[in-house]
């Protein structure tokens, strides 16, 4: 027997599903050590998560928030493009802020 198992999206459908693709390159090329882990990230995000709260923030939710960690990271940390690598750990921590306020 066959178990079939659903073929993963690729990067730049997940990208576009969360509409950062204008940010492809920047995401693609932000490590330091040409490591490419840290794609698979956002192809998990866009599987697993985006689709359940659309329903409840909205379409644009994901894109908005993103464009402000990216902003924030490019005024004040030392290395603004390792933001890419670091954004399941950012979104982690927004909402464990939000439950906690």
């Amino acid at each position: 027997m066959k178990i079939m198992e659903k073929e993963s999206m690729s990067w730049q459908d997940a990208l576009k599903k969360l509409g950062i693709q204008k940010y492809e390159k920047r995401i693609f090329y932000s490590n330091s050590h040409g490591e490419l882990l840290h794609l698979l990230d956002y192809i998990m995000i866009a599987e697993h998560m985006v689709d359940s709260l659309n329903e409840i923030l909205g379409d644009e939710w994901f894109a908005e928030w993103f464009e402000m960690i990216v902003k924030q990271a490019e005024e004040k940390w030392r290395r603004p493009d390792s933001v890419f690598q670091h954004i399941p750990k950012l979104l982690d921590q927004t909402f464990s802020n939000i439950k906690t306020e």
